[in-house]
């Protein structure tokens, strides 16, 4: 007699990703030093704000699971509520639907999304817009140059 088994495991992957030919680059346009001061923690005169529909890919998301973005990025050190953009008076600001602020590494500054309907079997389309533009963090002329920074987001699944 003989006893013939087998084991292993099942590893279904679980996520959610940009759609493909999705390109987060968001350009503020040029301002005036001016257009900054006085102005702390609120945007330069004049401002354009930036929205952008974010489109997200979900596999293997069932019913009720709870999506959530958050933004991982340098802070500014004189508005931690903006993102550095490598001059301490000027920063970048995201917000979500609601005008709230995604704050960077704040891990109670969430966005959350809903997936979509079940198509394909196992994908869901998670969509969502956010708001971008810059801020003055101190109030102060900012000197006059070009200004960049990097954020990452992040996707938690609940």
């Amino acid at each position: 007699m003989a006893n013939v088994s087998i084991s292993g495991s099942i590893t279904v992957t679980q996520g959610c990703e940009l759609a493909a030919g999705t390109v987060l680059d968001i350009p503020f346009g040029e301002y005036q030093a001016h257009d900054f001061k006085g102005r702390a923690g609120q945007p330069p005169q004049n401002v354009q704000k930036v929205q952008k529909e974010l489109s997200f890919d979900c596999n293997n998301i069932s019913d009720g699971v709870k999506i959530y973005l958050s933004i991982d990025a340098t802070p500014n050190t004189a508005y931690p509520s903006a993102i550095d953009l490598g001059n301490a008076d000027v920063g970048a600001v995201i917000e979500d639907g609601k005008g709230n602020i995604l704050k960077p590494n704040d891990s109670n500054s969430l966005l959350e999304m809903n997936p979509g309907s079940l198509y394909e079997d196992v994908k869901r389309k998670a969509t969502t817009t956010i708001t971008a533009y810059p801020v003055s963090t101190t109030g102060k002329l900012p000197a006059a140059g070009d200004y960049s920074g990097i954020a990452t987001i992040h996707v938690e699944l609940e």
